[in-house]
Parts: C-alpha cells; sequence; structure tokens
C-alpha cells in the first residue's frame, strides 16, 4: 500500500507539472526516472485527484491528449479478454470501426490532402468524400457515451468518461470545420489543411484512448450483462463505416435479471391496482406504458435514474445507465442547468419545466416537459421526463374527424 502511494504521488507530481504549463519532454524524463510501465488504473486515478482537487473536466480535456502522449508507450497491457476477439462483441465492433477510420485517415484523407497541396485539385473531391465518411465517426462516439460510458459510471469509474465526453465533441466540431473548409466556393489551402490535420490528430488520439485505456479499464469490472446490454443496444444508433456485425450472445446465466430484489411482472400479472378512477392489473398496466406515444424517465427522489418506458424512441439510452445518477447522463457542461432543474424540484420552487426544439442532427421537432412528481402530502418522489416527437402534429392543418 506504502509502495502504491509513492506511485500515484509520484504520478500526480507529473501531472501538475504538465497542468502548470510544463514541457512534455521534461515530463517523459520524469516519468522514466520513477517508473518502467504503468497500468491504467494508476493514470485514472491520478485523473480524479485532479479533478476532485477542483481541476474543472472541462479543463482536463486538453490536458487527455498531454497525458495519452505521456503515457502510450508504457501502459501496462494485461491479457486481453478473450471474448473481446469474438465477431459481434461490442469490443471487438469498436476495434474493427477504429481499424477502417484509422485506414481512412492514414491511406487516404491525409494522402489525398498531400496531393490537393500539391495543386491536384481532383484530389479536393476525394476529400469532400472522405470527411463526409469521417463524420459518421458520430455513431461510433454516440454508441460509447449512449452504452459505455453509463457501464463505467456504474462502477465508480467518472472521470475518464465526463473527460472523454467532451474530447468527443471537440473532434465532432473538428471534423463539421473541415468539412466546410473543403466544400467552400474558393477553399482556402491553409485552412483546409490545418482544419484536416487537427481533427486526424485528435481522432487517432481518440483511438489510443479508447483501445488502450478504455476498454482494459472496464474489463476489470464489467460482466458479461454488461456486455450484453452494450450489444443489444447497437442498433439504436447504428454503426460507423462498417456493415451491421455479427450477431453476439452472452451465456445464458448471465442474461438473467440479477435483480435478487425484484420480482418478475409474470408473477405479478394477476395483481390488481387500484386507482382514484378505476384498475389495471400490471400486465395491461405495463402494456400501456409501453404503447404510450412518448419517450419516459423517471428519476428517484436521489436523482438516481430508475426507469426507461413509452413507446416512442427519440434519445438512445442504455439499461447501464440505471441506478447512475441523473448528472453522469450529461456533458459536464450541461450539468450545471440539469442540476437547476432538480434542485427546483426538491425545494419545491417549479413542478414543471418545458422545452421545445429541433435538433439539428435528427431533423425532429421535440418536446419536452419535467415533472416534479410527489405524493398526497407534497412529499417529492421524482422527476418524470415526457419527450415527445411532436414533428407530424406541428404540420396539421386541417381537421380529422372521421376515420
Amino acid at each position: 500500500m506504502k509502495q502504491d502511494n509513492k506511485r500515484q504521488a509520484a504520478i500526480l507530481k507529473i501531472l501538475h507539472y504538465i497542468q502548470d504549463g510544463g514541457d512534455l519532454a521534461n515530463a517523459k524524463k520524469m516519468f522514466q526516472e520513477n517508473f518502467d510501465q504503468v497500468d491504467v488504473s494508476e493514470i485514472t486515478k491520478a485523473e480524479r485527484a485532479l479533478i476532485a482537487g477542483g481541476l474543472d473536466p472541462r479543463q482536463i480535456q486538453y490536458l487527455c491528449n498531454v497525458h495519452v502522449d505521456l503515457f502510450k508507450d508504457n501502459i501496462k497491457q494485461n491479457k486481453e479478454n478473450p471474448d473481446f476477439s469474438i465477431p459481434g462483441h461490442p469490443v471487438h465492433t469498436i476495434k474493427l470501426e477504429n481499424l477502417v477510420i484509422k485506414s481512412l485517415i492514414e491511406d487516404a484523407l491525409l494522402p489525398d490532402l498531400e496531393k490537393f497541396k500539391n495543386g491536384d485539385q481532383a484530389a479536393l473531391n476525394k476529400l469532400q468524400t472522405e470527411l463526409r465518411d469521417l463524420a459518421t465517426i458520430h455513431k461510433h462516439y454516440a454508441r460509447k457515451e449512449t452504452s459505455i460510458f453509463p457501464l463505467m459510471n456504474k462502477y465508480g469509474i467518472t472521470a475518464p468518461p465526463q473527460v472523454m465526453w467532451g474530447v468527443d465533441d471537440k473532434i465532432r466540431k473538428l471534423i463539421a470545420q473541415a468539412n466546410e473548409a473543403v466544400d467552400a466556393p474558393k477553399p482556402d489551402m491553409n485552412y483546409v489543411e490545418s482544419t484536416i490535420k487537427q481533427a486526424s490528430h485528435e481522432v487517432l488520439e481518440m483511438i489510443v484512448k479508447e483501445e488502450k485505456i478504455m476498454i482494459p479499464m472496464i474489463d476489470e469490472v464489467a460482466n458479461e450483462q454488461d456486455w450484453y446490454n452494450v450489444k443489444k443496444e447497437e442498433d439504436q444508433i447504428g454503426y460507423t463505416l462498417i456493415q451491421k456485425p455479427m450477431n453476439w450472445q452472452a451465456s445464458h446465466n448471465s442474461t438473467a435479471n440479477t435483480n435478487s430484489g425484484a420480482v418478475s411482472l409474470e408473477k405479478l400479472s394477476g395483481l390488481i391496482l387500484n386507482f382514484k378512477e378505476g384498475s389495471l392489473n400490471l400486465r395491461q398496466l405495463n402494456a400501456i406504458l409501453d404503447l404510450l406515444p412518448f419517450a419516459l424517465t423517471f428519476i428517484d427522489e436521489n436523482d438516481k435514474v430508475v426507469y426507461f418506458g413509452g413507446g416512442a424512441s427519440i434519445f438512445p439510452h442504455s439499461s447501464n445507465a440505471l441506478g447512475n445518477s441523473v448528472y453522469s447522463c450529461h456533458l459536464p457542461e450541461s450539468v450545471p442547468v440539469v442540476k437547476k432543474i432538480f434542485d427546483a424540484f426538491h425545494t419545491g420552487e417549479k413542478d414543471k419545466y418545458e422545452f421545445w426544439f429541433e435538433p439539428r442532427h435528427m431533423k425532429r421537432y421535440l418536446y419536452l416537459q419535467y415533472f416534479a412528481v410527489r405524493d398526497e402530502s407534497g412529499k417529492y418522489l421524482g422527476c418524470l421526463e415526457v419527450a415527445q416527437d411532436v414533428t407530424k402534429i406541428r404540420s396539421f392543418k386541417k381537421e380529422k374527424k372521421t376515420l
């Protein structure tokens, strides 16, 4: 334990040196003087300590790449889980996409950029196509953010998702800028080069982070049921530059309901619930909830996500998020707004918030409502989020009163 503390103190000393503007070459020298190899868990523990010490997760996004440059050749690689090499397993899919993405950048995008710089105008069309392909990396990142990050939070690995999510968003913006640069009526050569090179560098660095840091970290804690949840949720988002992977099935035992305190619906299907006006059995109630034209999320009185329901598919979500803090489901920059909503519900200052907007990538008009749920005495029980796609409703011009 004493040796572990000594190693952790040495890592933190190096990271503080970088945080204060220290030179990377000197930081590497400091590392080599103290370490032969470093474990992934040691790096993430040190980053958590930086955040706990007051460093904004958004600030650590810049340091993230520096940390990768510092450690990437000296990260201890444990024996990989043999399941990860099975086609269709979520990790196999992540790595397959990364292989194609890396090839797109190194074998097509960057070589064609050099051709364009040397006066080959035909290379511009290739750059436009390649950057459109690269923009589909959004699906790769969205699957990670939807299913993998909640899995990490579930096991207390909270700092890396905060950092990585912010970097993902930065990469999306860089790729968008590169697309705009090559699509301009008269592309500026310097701007085209700088945006493509910066986007390419960040994407390639993220591949290292995913494969050398994120996946080994999760492998230490995740079970087959966790990976099965990730697998079954992939189709709601899709894939980047690959065909739909083969099916992968976890063992039968791992797909069983692991919540020992829960009673299955089948065992209670005949139970009658009396409401203010009428009654329903549990089977009927469950069927009604699943049929409602909304996406429902319930966050309990402790701000934990405990339920997803409704018949509408609007925002991708993961059963790995069940039991996690609602704040871990949002980008760090969004957390203050989310916290304001829940604080107002807890204090009784507000009982409802509503928003309507049209996300650019969805091309649908959404109506979101947040309700404070209280019992008859006014005690706060939680928050119900109701998300509705109102695109079709907004298009109605005439009445419809016939079949």
